[in-house]
Order: structure tokens, then sequence, then C-alpha cells
């Protein structure tokens, strides 16, 4: 929905929860302009996962944002996807088209 509204969207996260509840994670930055730059976001987002599972809080968590990425001299949007355990770390990404009426994952 963000994608074909606004082709971008900010960075958000989710977690389960000790008590295998979904608890979805947003971060705020106050902005002159009302459009922080992601990588503070990011970085809030993932601090914040990192320490609700250090915490005994999360059982899992996992972080969603926007991507440039470049692969065999091919530049495409991507949707990256990196998710937290206690004892490991994944990343993956998720290239996309965005067309007139829909969006092509790929």
């Amino acid at each position: 929905m963000f994608l074909l509204a606004a082709q971008e969207f900010y960075p958000f996260g989710t977690c389960i929860g000790k008590e295998n509840n979904v608890i979805p994670i947003a971060a705020y930055i106050e902005d002159e302009n009302d459009r922080p730059q992601s990588k503070p976001l990011i970085e809030l987002l993932e601090n914040s996962i990192k320490k609700g599972i250090i915490n005994g809080d999360y059982l899992i968590g996992a972080l969603a944002y926007d991507v440039y990425m470049t692969e065999n001299e091919e530049k495409f949007d991507a949707i990256m996807i990196c998710i937290y355990t206690n004892d490991s770390f994944e990343k993956k990404h998720f290239k996309y088209y965005i067309h007139e009426k829909h969006v092509e994952f790929v």
C-alpha cells in the first residue's frame, strides 16, 4: 500500500513478545520538514529490537526498510528485511517494481 501510494515507506518493525503476541514497533524523530532521514530511524528500531530481545521482552524481531541496490550492474529498488533472534541475525532483500495499479515483487 505504501509503495503504491508514495513509492516509498518509512522503516518499521514487528516483534513476537514472550507471550507469543505480535508487537508492531515504529520510530519517530522530530524533524522540521516532517520527513526524517531513514538511517536514524533504522538505528532506533534496531536498537529497540536488540534491547527487547536481550531483556527477554521479545523472542524475535524483524525490521523492514526501503533500499536501492545494485546487483550485476543493475540498479533496483528492494525491501530489506532484517530478522533478529537471541543468537542470530539474518538479512534478506526482495526486489520490487512499481506498476500503475500494483507492486510486483521478484
